[in-house]
This record gives structure tokens, C-alpha cells and sequence, in this order.
């Protein structure tokens, strides 16, 4: 082998050599500014976070296309929670009475909690719902009216919520009653209970 031959080998594994520190340090530069939350990605995340979202409520549509994926439910309220629906009608003639609604329809947090405070004080009330809600004519509203079957099994679980659920509404301070059918009370000791003694003047 040359001398010339020789030194251009040198040159190329030179430039190779540099080629590749190159691509290193373009690497690590690249990785330090997606770590920071830099140009690398600022630009590009609003844009994968929309086609990620059109993505995803375009599966939501067609899954719910699908024929026979749902079926409409036979009853909206048991036996029971119709008894007491009626119960309740006719104890609040001049109010109204509005069924299973969700709690965050109900409580609200109060102003002031922030972040995950306020995230976990959400998440006591996100997934739960009250049996029935009356309000007067102003849609205020009144009281919170739950309906336990007797024979209704609750799991450990279940009675961890209702206790959340419960000292939830205290904390808000409104009036709450759980009724088990099939005792259920005269709907003038129900009207007193909620309304006041004066309950016949309103």
C-alpha cells in the first residue's frame, strides 16, 4: 500500500469519525430539549394531541354503529324507586322531583381547594349518584331522597361510597333521607321531616 493510498484511507475514517460525533451531539441535544419540553416537541404536541383525540372519537362513533350494541333498558327506575317516586309526588305537589342524578349534578367544590386537592375532592362525587332530588319551584334545591331495597346486596366497596357519598351531602349541608321500601313513611311525616312543621303552608 502508497503513501497516497494510505492517507486518503486516513481522511475517510477521519471523516467518518467526525460524522459520527456529529450525529452524537445532535442526539443528545435533541433528547435534552424534548426532556425540557422544548421546540423539539412544543410545536408538534397540539397537533398530535387533536389527531389523537379525532382518532379517538372517530373509533367512538364507530363502534357505536355497531348494530345491536346497545338495548334500551326495560324500566329507568326499579319497583321500588317508582314507589317512592310516587311516594314522593305526592308528598311535594308543588315541587319537583327529578331521578337518579349524579352528585356532581348536586355538590360542587367550593372555591379555594386547587390542583389535586381539588382533583381528589372532585373524584369523591364524579362517579356517584343520589336516587332523587327535590326542588322548588326556583329549581333550589330542597332535599336528596335515596331508595334502599331491602334485599339489596352492597359490597364493602360500594359501602366505602355511600359513606363518602353521605359525608359529602353533610358537608354541603342539605337535607338527606334514605327511604326502604317497601316500609315506607306517611308522606305528611315525610313532608314535615324535609319541610318543617309548617310543611302544609308551603
Amino acid at each position: 500500500m502508497g503513501i497516497g493510498s494510505f492517507m486518503s484511507s486516513t481522511v475517510v475514517l477521519g471523516i467518518v469519525v467526525v460524522a459520527f460525533a456529529i450525529a452524537i451531539v445532535l442526539g443528545l441535544m435533541r433528547r435534552s430539549r424534548v426532556a425540557a419540553g422544548g421546540v423539539a416537541i412544543g410545536g408538534d404536541a397540539p397537533n398530535t394531541l387533536a389527531q389523537w383525540t379525532e382518532g379517538e372519537t372517530t373509533r367512538l362513533l364507530s363502534s357505536a354503529e355497531v348494530p345491536g350494541l346497545y338495548l334500551l333498558r326495560p324500566r329507568f327506575l326499579s319497583k321500588a324507586e317508582g314507589v317512592v317516586f310516587l311516594l314522593l309526588k305526592a308528598a311535594f305537589p308543588r315541587h319537583e322531583i327529578f331521578a337518579r342524578i349524579r352528585l356532581a349534578d348536586v355538590l360542587q367544590v367550593k372555591i379555594g381547594p386547587q390542583g389535586m386537592e381539588r382533583l381528589r375532592a372532585f373524584r369523591k362525587i364524579a362517579n356517584q349518584h343520589v336516587g332523587f332530588v327535590i326542588c322548588d319551584r326556583d329549581m333550589t334545591i330542597v332535599a336528596i331522597v335515596d331508595a334502599r331495597e331491602p334485599d339489596q346486596l352492597i359490597n364493602p366497596r360500594d359501602q366505602k361510597l355511600e359513606i363518602i357519598k353521605q359525608r359529602c351531602l353533610q358537608a354541603a349541608q342539605v337535607k338527606y333521607v334514605c327511604v326502604y321500601p317497601p316500609q315506607l313513611p306517611r308522606y305528611r311525616e315525610l313532608r314535615e321531616q324535609i319541610l318543617g312543621p309548617a310543611a302544609d303552608l308551603v
